[in-house]
């Protein structure tokens, strides 16, 4: 077993990433946190460098982990792992900066696991680790040879080998997150508010978009007992001083026996506790968001995609506008607030079709609509059918292409975004209803924010 063991999430250069317009937001990488409490139950000595929150050079960082045995860098924490960073620069040149004052340096993340052998020569890394961190992170750090190690990409005496895939993890076997490794005071979320942090209540995803990055969850819907999560939510609150939480499941809804548990014991528990979830529209009903919203849940985030059900079916969502439809005007009834995704750029839409999308999104009138270039990213049906189809291209020849280029061109893509935030957000109607909220801080970051996105 090694002496002492870090974790590194690096930092990220810019609130708003230009590479696919990604907002940057300071979140807790809650794997690095599970990772490190299990490492802690080993003997293990370990800590968390948290360059995105404590805003750390790449040489900061070297600094801090100087001494380590092992130190492992994560390409995209627990919240990017199906949408990871387009810029792979913020990472490089942390693991690069971290190789030259530690003798073993292992990468964690979306971009490796999907492209293990180009991230493993691009980083100079000794070893990547495919899919969820955990239990390979663990082996590694307990000394046993990588030979020995299963969801391991290294550099052998004869070339690359990759390791049999690790097992998928049970949820009833992960420890809570050791947060008393990072700083919590730092995280927030811009619609919610700072004393901020995530929950995982469940692993995977029942769903199979073409634009979603699943792999590093493995297959199918892990649930974590209703006691341990309520363990975590009692200790985060208690302890730490968390008012805010995300509970950062794929599908929340779909464990829908769970969560009406789940918020009957928040109620019970009073706690001072405000939060948001992610979930299809197909997923909600009256009664569970009645509860929701007793429970404390203000904001629901759903990716709604495309403006039209013949876009909207190319995509396997497996969704129709009618049931989009149908779930906002239920949310609203329930008064929970809504920021819905929209893709623009998918294969098979053109001109016309980014503007169904803005109509749509005037129609359905979510509290926050967040308007994206469609990245095909490795590993993702969109990427293989981009890849073998002559109709269409990648915008870039980089490990994770920016965008699809096709009838628009990413430059034209890029307009199209543009366009449709500022149309959204700069209607006086949602001005004033805005201002009618009373909330006039959030106005002001969303006003910051809306100029990273829209920023040429």
């Amino acid at each position: 077993m090694v002496a002492r063991v870090v974790l590194v999430n690096p930092g990220q250069a810019q609130i708003v990433n230009p590479r696919g317009r990604i907002y940057n937001r300071v979140w807790p990488p809650l794997d690095l946190a599970t990772t490190a409490a299990w490492l802690e139950q080993d003997g293990v000595e370990v800590s968390i460098v948290d360059a995105n929150a404590e805003r750390l050079s790449p040489s900061e960082v070297a600094a801090r982990v100087a001494g380590a045995d092992q130190v492992f860098v994560t390409s995209s924490s627990l919240d990017r792992w199906q949408c990871p960073f387009l810029d792979l620069r913020p990472f490089l040149q942390t693991v690069e900066a971290v190789r030259a004052r530690v003798p073993q340096v292992f990468v964690l993340g979306s971009h490796g696991t999907v492209r293990p052998a180009e991230v493993l020569a691009m980083t100079g890394a000794t070893g990547v680790v495919r899919g969820e961190p955990e239990q390979t992170v663990r082996d590694i750090a307990s000394g046993r040879p990588l030979s020995d190690v299963h969801g391991v990409t290294w550099m052998g005496p004869s070339g690359v080998l990759h390791q049999p895939d690790q097992h998928p993890i049970p949820l009833d076997t992960l420890p809570a997150p050791a947060l008393h490794l990072l700083p919590m005071d730092r995280y927030h979320y811009e619609v919610m508010g700072s004393q901020f942090t995530l929950f995982e209540m469940s692993r995977g995803c029942a769903s199979s978009c073409s634009f979603c990055l699943l792999k590093t969850y493995g297959p199918g819907v892990r649930r974590k007992p209703l006691a341990s999560m309520l363990k975590e939510i009692h200790e985060a609150v208690t302890r730490f001083g968390v008012r805010r939480a995300y509970f950062f499941d794929l599908e929340f809804t779909v464990l829908r026996q769970q969560v009406i548990d789940l918020c009957h014991a928040l109620i019970a528990a009073q706690y001072p506790l405000e939060w948001c979830c992610q979930t299809r529209l197909d997923l909600v009903d009256d009664e569970l968001l009645a509860l929701m919203k007793r429970a404390g849940c203000r904001l629901i985030h759903a990716g709604v995609e495309a403006g039209s059900d013949r876009v909207l079916a190319s995509t396997g969502k497996e969704l129709t506008l009618a049931e989009v439809r149908e779930g906002m005007a239920r949310i609203k009834q329930a008064g929970i607030d809504t920021a819905c995704f929209f893709l623009l750029g998918l294969p098979g839409a053109d001109e016309s079709d980014a503007d169904d999308v803005i109509r749509l999104a005037m129609e359905l009138a979510p509290t926050y609509p967040l308007f994206h270039v469609a990245a095909p990213y490795p590993g993702t049906a969109m990427y293989e059918m981009v890849a073998s189809d002559p109709r269409y291209r990648f915008s870039d020849a980089s490990l994770f292409p920016e965008a699809i280029e096709g009838p628009l061109t990413l430059a034209e893509l890029k307009a199209l975004a543009r366009r449709a935030y500022l149309r959204y957000y700069l209607r006086p109607s949602y001005i004033i209803n805005r201002l009618r909220s009373g909330r006039f801080g959030l106005l002001l970051t969303q006003a910051r924010l809306l100029t990273g996105l829209v920023r040429r």
